[in-house]
């Protein structure tokens, strides 16, 4: 290792070897292509960035991810497609073939088979199989598991349809092909579920230290029984002779075994190892396997506990977070465990180095050295990101370590970091980072080609979502036609483009340009941002967004607003000045129907236009992880998209937590007050005044609130129907558990009667919190109402919110930051990522009449995502930034002034809504609740012709079908579908979708109603 000396800056990682190089990275003056603090860059393609690449490269030009990051992958690319995610490689070990596979999720194909020499996509395949007399495609990859057997004539690959395929390959092509007996067939092993005599996957337990309940009832609801669809197959192992493969059953907590020698191959005995496990090695001597338990040891009566799909998990207190992470040993002779070693957070991919297992921990940045003769861990080695935070003793979290290849010849480890974009070259015998190799968005899989002495890596986002003219179809793939399915302005967060780099092993000139450039990626060398994270005065002159963390602001108080899932151009693309598309701002202000979004086009008529906004999320299971931890963790994005473990998108899941936890559990560190309102609820309960546990229907929640905001009721009658839920204990202390989470059958006017309720309270006892976290939901779209009066009951909550604020005593000293937690329900010219982004406080830049009105658009172009708003609140409010993303962000510092004028703290009224919010509702009342306000004039509908009404009545059968049972749970139905949806009601049924030709019918939409929230791309 490299000692630290005085010309290293303060950043540096002295675990890296190249700590010379890295202090050349980050000194700003020798960095002629420095990260700008605050870019205008698109995402895509840029021709005018200078910050490289300078060796062979995928991509042209360096190319922008909608997290911000830029890539410029070394090597050769292998393109697979859209709407497809890249998991893991193998390499075919008859060397002569020169063929890889790849595991895919989400695709038209479960596995890809490449050329390593070219990329060349050689075949593409999903496997066949025989129902009711047809033949049909089994398309489901899974998050990892993929081998082949030693001799290279069979390749096995896990399908998270409860299924591991054994598909023989031909000795001379490498392309799989038929079994070679009497079927033509593959064989498919099924490999169940776990499921106990009630048909469920197991029945939650609660110990005394679980998460106590809070309104008389238990969080989490002791003896209820939790199912899954899928056994979610994921790593597999080969025995030394073929005859054996070895698969972990990720949801059964199991590892099971396969004979390959039996006629038919059937699932053999499983055996229980730790808690979510993720991979399986077998030993040198080939009687022991390993498997990696990402939520480690099982959890006993004395330990703080989370859940983890309805697995207790050992949990680190406050945060949720798991906190063991170990690997079981298995003697497979008598194919029990025998033992488990304790290693970092986390633990996934494993490999051998002669007699050491190494294990990369994905939460702890690091690698365990396992000596498999004592089955000790003998070292670990810090694989960690090269720089920290002044102040801090470690590097900076978030570096992502998921799978390793090694160099027995040279002892030299090449490991996947799946958060910075970069293979890590380690030198095992120094126990030290070498370098980094600049790779594709989110590598999720390494293997070395010693034949062709290069390194495979899967790349799980590839280029991201916006790649079409640089990543062209594989030829012999029909269903990936660009030209014919996805139009220029069809952009779409569900439009993954994973792919595979094949690079050279780098000499080690290269590498040293290679890890300059992952700095510059990544953003690493913004040492402005680094050095502003902590050492604030607390006697330093207030200004808005103070220098440095810890020095006063001037704002008080933050009030964060979340709502779901819509696109820059849906809402703002029709404001003139901005960067948008009108065509496609169905949810605008002048849409035929009447303005459906009068607020917001209000809002950026004084506050700032953001029209280079990004939300990083594909959809909800990792938005709100990216607004509450400024990243979606491994163990969550790797799930995308079928996520059929879990959904994280309201918390629940111990292992989508980052090891510091949440933005409340940092301001409670900070001694920060904070206030929730729905955000990250796992759940929500209902008692009625009648005494009825059954939900209220949505008029219901709709009558009570007009009867309260008309003065016909004092008090709202479900004022304690609600009840919120969360395991999470700083977050269920400082929750109003009587606003409600997520619910498309509660229209968001009730959700802002009980906040503003609660809002007064504050005000007048002096007691509004620093921080607040608000949910409103009705913009999803898929309740009672249509989707244009949803998407305007949202727009009518959030100027309310505002209105009310802004005609508070705090609002001089106030900021509000409004963001979607994604934005997959629409499309948008730009990047389906790009969405309406709000700050609103008088300390921002803006224009505005006497009246407080707005005067005039300020447009600001800044490239900004979730994170910059999330690093702007820790500026503000002295909070500790998170992991990398949110300390390199650069806080949102073109919006602000410190010194605003008079006009600028004029309070904002909310505009009236023009659509009425009980357009397509058909309910009746069941409670007792007065008449609600007379409805808005109905405009006069055009006459519709035959083929109209039969479209509409056949998308309303479909909207009631794909909606059936799910107002609870975000994205448990096809986006496609929502989005088509969307787009024609908005449109009266006239207009084609972007990039299509004509209104398709709803019954061209045939994708099976989900069994899990989150998993819509279920064919």
């Amino acid at each position: 290792m490299c000692e630290k000396t005085s010309r290293q800056p303060p950043g540096v990682n002295s675990s890296y070897l190249l700590a010379g190089v890295l202090a050349t990275a980050m000194s700003v003056p020798a960095l002629l292509g420095q990260s700008p603090l605050f870019p205008t860059y698109q995402v895509g393609a840029n021709q005018n960035l200078s910050n490289g690449p300078n060796y062979p490269s995928t991509l042209p030009n360096p190319w922008v991810v909608s997290n911000g990051q830029i890539i410029t992958p070394a090597g050769i690319p292998v393109y697979l497609g859209i709407t497809t995610r890249a998991k893991a490689v193998a390499l075919n070990p008859n060397t002569e073939t020169h063929t890889a596979a790849v595991l895919q999720m989400g695709g038209p194909q479960a596995v890809t088979i490449f050329n390593t020499q070219t990329g060349a996509v050689l075949q593409t395949y999903s496997t066949p199989y025989l129902s009711d007399t047809q033949t049909k495609q089994d398309s489901h990859g899974s998050s990892t598991g993929i081998a082949y057997t030693p001799d290279g004539l069979h390749l096995l690959f896990s399908q998270d349809s409860s299924h591991i395929t054994v598909a023989a390959v031909d000795r001379t092509t490498g392309l799989i092909t038929s079994t070679g007996g009497s079927s033509p067939y593959p064989t498919q092993v099924a490999v169940p579920v776990d499921v106990d005599s009630k048909g469920s996957l197991t029945t939650v337990t609660c110990f005394p230290n679980s998460p106590p309940g809070t309104t008389g009832s238990a969080e989490i609801p002791c003896g209820h029984t939790v199912s899954s669809n899928t056994s979610y197959p994921m790593g597999i192992a080969l025995s030394s002779d073929g005859k054996t493969a070895y698969a972990v059953l990720d949801t059964n907590n199991t590892l099971t075994k396969i004979d390959l020698t039996a006629a038919v191959p059937a699932q053999g005995a499983e055996v229980r190892v730790g808690n979510v496990p993720h991979s399986v090695v077998i030993s040198p001597e080939g009687k022991t396997a390993y498997v990696s338990n990402e939520a480690g040891r099982i959890a006993t009566a004395d330990d703080f506990q989370q859940y983890s799909n309805g697995t207790p998990v050992v949990a680190e207190f406050p945060t949720g977070s798991t906190s063991t992470g170990t690997i079981s040993v298995v003697d497979l002779a008598s194919f029990t465990v025998t033992g488990s070693i304790s290693t970092g957070l986390h633990p996934t991919g494993m490999a051998l180095w002669g007699k050491y297992l190494l294990v990369a921990n994905a939460y702890s940045d690091s690698l365990s050295v396992i000596d498999t003769t004592a089955n000790q861990v003998v070292n670990t080695i810090d694989v960690g990101l090269p720089f920290r935070a002044p102040g801090e003793p470690n590097p900076a979290y978030g570096a992502g370590p998921n799978s390793i290849a090694v160099d027995a010849k040279n002892n030299i480890a090449y490991v996947a970091l799946y958060t910075a974009n970069a293979i890590a070259v380690v030198d095992l015998n120094a126990s030290a980072v070498k370098g980094l190799i600049p790779v594709g968005y989110a590598p999720s899989s390494v293997v070395l080609d010693t034949a062709d002495n290069a390194l495979l890596v899967a790349n799980d986002k590839g280029i991201g979502t916006t790649g079409y003219g640089v990543a062209p179809p594989p030829k012999n793939t029909a269903e990936n036609s660009y030209g014919t399915s996805h139009g220029v302005t069809s952009f779409n967060t569900h439009q993954d483009l994973g792919t595979v780099s094949i690079v050279p092993v780098p000499k080690v000139s290269d590498l040293v340009v290679m890890t300059q450039q992952v700095f510059r990626n990544n953003h690493w060398d913004l040492l402005e941002n680094i050095y502003s994270a902590s050492g604030g005065s607390p006697t330093a002159e207030p200004v808005a967004i103070p220098e440095k963390i810890g020095a006063p602001s001037k704002i008080q108080h933050v009030f964060v607003i979340v709502r779901e899932n819509r696109t820059y151009d849906q809402i703002l693309g029709d404001v003139p000045g901005g960067n948008g598309d009108p065509s496609l701002a169905v949810f605008g202000d002048n849409p035929t129907s009447g303005g459906v979004t009068p607020n917001a086009h209000a809002l950026v008529r004084r506050f700032p236009l953001l029209d280079n906004f990004y939300d990083p999320s594909r959809q909800s299971a990792d938005g709100h992880n990216w607004i509450v931890q400024a990243m979606a963790p491994y163990s969550d994005d790797v799930q995308s998209p079928d996520w059929v473990r879990d959904y994280p998108s309201n918390g629940g899941d111990a292992i989508a937590y980052q090891k510091k936890g949440h933005l409340w559990d940092m301001a409670a560190k900070a001694g920060v007050s904070f206030k929730n309102y729905g955000e990250y609820i796992e759940y929500n309960t209902f008692l009625t005044p009648t005494g009825s546990t059954t939900e209220p229907l949505w008029i219901d929640f709709y009558n009570d609130a007009m009867a309260y905001e008309s003065g016909q009721e004092s008090q709202l009658y479900n004022f304690n129907t609600v009840a919120s839920h969360s395991p999470l204990p700083n977050l269920i202390r400082n929750t109003i558990q009587n606003y409600p989470q997520f619910d498309l059958g509660i229209p968001d006017q009730f959700r802002v009667d009980i906040w503003a309720q609660d809002f007064a309270k504050d005000v007048a006892n002096g007691t509004v919190p620093q921080l607040e976290l608000l949910w409103i939901s009705s913009d999803h779209t898929g309740g009672p109402p249509s989707s244009q009066a949803m998407q305007a009951d949202n727009d009518l909550a959030l100027g309310r919110f505002i209105d009310v604020i802004s005609h508070s005593p705090v609002w001089s000293s106030s900021a509000i930051f409004v963001e979607e937690d994604d934005a997959q329900d629409g499309v948008d010219h730009v990047d389906g990522h790009r969405s309406p982004g709000y700050v609103i406080s008088p300390y921002v830049k803006q224009k505005v009449n006497p009246d407080g009105s707005g005067d005039g658009v300020t447009v600001d172009s800044t490239f900004y995502t979730q994170v910059n708003m999330t690093r702007t609140i820790e500026q503000i409010l002295g909070l500790t930034p998170m992991n990398q993303f949110d300390l390199v962000a650069s806080p949102m510092r073109t919006l602000f002034i410190d010194n605003p004028p008079e006009n600028n703290f004029r309070p904002w009224t909310h505009v009236p809504n023009q659509v009425e919010l009980t357009m397509g509702v058909n309910q009746t009342p069941t409670q007792p609740i007065p008449a609600a306000r007379p409805a808005l004039q109905a405009q006069a509908i055009p006459k519709e012709s035959h083929a109209v009404k039969a479209l509409r009545a056949g998308w309303m059968k479909k909207k009631a079908q794909i909606f059936a049972g799910k107002q609870h749970t975000p994205d448990s139905e096809d986006p496609a579908t929502v989005n088509h949806l969307n787009w024609y009601e908005a449109t009266g049924f006239k207009r084609p979708y972007p990039g299509e030709k004509k209104v398709q019918p709803a019954s061209a939409f045939k994708k099976a109603t989900n069994t899990k929230a989150g998993d819509d791309d279920e064919l």
